[in-house]
């Protein structure tokens, strides 16, 4: 390789890894994820061995991490050589996922040519997507669509397809502005004549078609109706590397005060962050806390959801998995990162144990299996965390109707990360969630890209599912989104805040909640169909050169 074939190369990787980082949230340049993959494929031109691939692919995946998971390491402020080592390995090992579409798209090229896999190629990508949010090392964060939730218009085709369409037609705009290049830079096309335009215009409505959908559909957007509850949220900003060293009464009253605030302003909810309890309060052992804790909401009248730490403890000779804890005592024993909601004048205890957990930052995956890699964990007491199992949709009653009125509204939660999961959030809605909450912690990190992704990405989820979701977090951000992406009253990083806003509960199912990853399923149906036709095809050929 010469040194002008290696700095093209290089420009190239850097060019496409850079147009994907920047694409993402906070910066609302969206629109680069439209064009990011050009780069790209002229980086793969003419590459047919899979060697060359990856090292050319590494280098674009690799500035694509860099750029938008800098965050996950904590660099900023060094407070856990854990959690740095946990995301330094991120940046390296991640971008490695990133060359599994492009080994079966290269694959398939070898066989069908470059035009039949260039076709091929948003369905290997989607199908890719797709699988990277199932199993325990599941992490969708980089889900192309993620990129685009500041062009609301565009992204209301997500209450039909989920985030994946989305996906699927940036990558088809990338294909299309790709063969465009390609004709005209080789002479195939000339750029000033007919054809070029109509092509061009074939692009260009490609690009407008969804979001011509979208503004129709925010045309009819609505305000809050009448029977709207109105929900109030707390950001206490406490800092979550000393809250579990901190006396746990200490952070209560800070919780307390701003929750008296809130709860003068005649609200029907009211929520607090990820573990804004500090402590096993529902452990047995901790009695008096919970009840101050009850006395407080029934004197209030108005429920509470909140995060706390949850434990349980396996009896003599009842089964345990084999990911679960030894107490100084002997007992076998399960903690998980769970939210409850308590009532005023009720004595049910509604609760939600996590139940898609961090890789390595909450639980280690396949521990269950493999018990020994429980010695792996987070210094701040985070680490090993059980999986919760049980899909919680609360009922809520308010101070407005008895307890004993059939008056009630439906609502699940999300702790932290769940939110990123379509299909998962989707689930929920099927179940009768009217309404959705999620309380996190992302001050984690300091002031960096995660938190605003993170806020960011919940706009998608009330759009596929036309809901209210309500965000809660311990340092920021904490916001409002309706039903079709506004994002509203955003708090601030670092601030002790209150919010208070009217949410409507929905009860209609989009096509996307009731279908689910319908979209991103045919996609992995027909990219199985082709690999299989390209290995049938590639088996056949080598019996006949016998």
């Amino acid at each position: 390789m010469n040194n002008n074939s290696g700095r093209r190369e290089l420009s190239l990787a850097l060019l496409a890894g850079c147009l994907l980082g920047f694409s993402f949230p906070p910066v609302p340049t969206g629109i680069f994820a439209a064009v990011a993959f050009v780069p790209f494929f002229l980086l793969l031109e003419g590459v047919q061995g899979y060697g060359a691939a990856i090292r050319r692919s590494y280098v674009t995946f690799f500035v694509f991490n860099v750029i938008t998971l800098y965050w996950t390491g904590g660099f900023t402020h060094g407070k856990d050589p854990y959690l740095m080592a946990a995301g330094a390995s991120l940046l390296l090992v991640h971008p490695l996922f990133f060359y599994v579409p492009v080994a079966g798209w290269i694959f398939i090229r070898k066989r069908f040519g470059g035009l039949y896999s260039l076709c091929l190629f948003p369905f290997l990508w989607v199908s890719f997507e797709y699988l990277h949010s199932l199993t325990e090392i599941s992490f969708p964060w980089l889900t192309l669509g993620n990129s685009q939730t500041y062009d609301l218009a565009s992204i209301q085709i997500a209450s039909l397809t989920g985030v994946f369409g989305i996906s699927f037609w940036l990558l088809w705009l990338n294909v299309a502005v790709y063969l465009f290049f390609s004709a005209v830079s080789t002479g195939r096309l000339k750029f000033l004549s007919v054809p070029s335009a109509v092509f061009a215009a074939g692009i260009l409505a490609l690009y407008l078609l969804p979001g011509a959908y979208g503004a129709s559909v925010l045309r009819r957007a609505a305000d809050a109706a009448p029977d709207s509850i109105r929900v109030g949220v707390v950001q206490p900003n406490i800092d979550p590397f000393e809250k579990w060293e901190q006396r746990p009464d200490l952070q209560l009253q800070v919780l307390e005060r701003l929750t008296w605030e809130v709860a003068g302003k005649g609200v029907d909810l009211i929520i607090w962050p990820e573990t804004a309890v500090p402590f096993y309060i529902l452990d047995p052992r901790n009695r008096p806390g919970f009840e101050t804790l009850k006395r407080e909401i029934d004197s209030l009248g108005i429920p509470l959801l909140t995060g706390i730490p949850d434990i349980k403890y396996y009896g003599e000779g009842e089964p345990a998995p084999g990911s679960s804890k030894v107490s100084q005592d002997g007992r076998r024993y399960d903690n998980y990162n769970s939210s409850m909601l308590l009532q005023p004048g009720d004595p049910e205890i509604q609760k939600y144990a996590k139940m898609i957990l961090v890789p390595f930052a909450e639980r280690v995956p396949f521990s269950e299996a493999l018990s020994f890699l429980n010695a792996m964990q987070w210094n701040f007491g985070l680490g090993g965390w059980g999986m919760g199992s049980t899909k919680t949709v609360f009922h809520l009653r308010g101070k407005r109707f008895a307890v004993d009125s059939s008056k009630r509204f439906l609502f699940s939660n999300f702790i932290c990360y769940e939110s990123v999961y379509p299909g998962f959030v989707a689930s929920f809605v099927r179940e009768g969630a009217e309404f959705l909450t999620v309380i996190t912690n992302d001050s984690w990190w300091g002031n960096t890209s995660g938190a605003y992704q993170h806020a960011q990405f919940a706009v998608l989820r009330a759009v596929e599912n036309r809901r209210w979701v309500v965000q809660c977090a311990n340092g920021g951000i904490s916001c409002f989104v309706d039903p079709f992406g506004h994002l509203l009253e955003p708090t601030r990083m670092f601030t002790q805040q209150v919010l208070i806003s009217s949410v409507k509960p929905e009860r209609a199912l989009t096509f996307y909640s009731a279908m689910g990853d319908w979209f991103a399923q045919i996609c992995l149906v027909l990219s199985a169909f082709s690999l299989a036709a390209a290995l049938g095809s590639r088996m056949y050929s080598t019996i006949r050169g016998r």
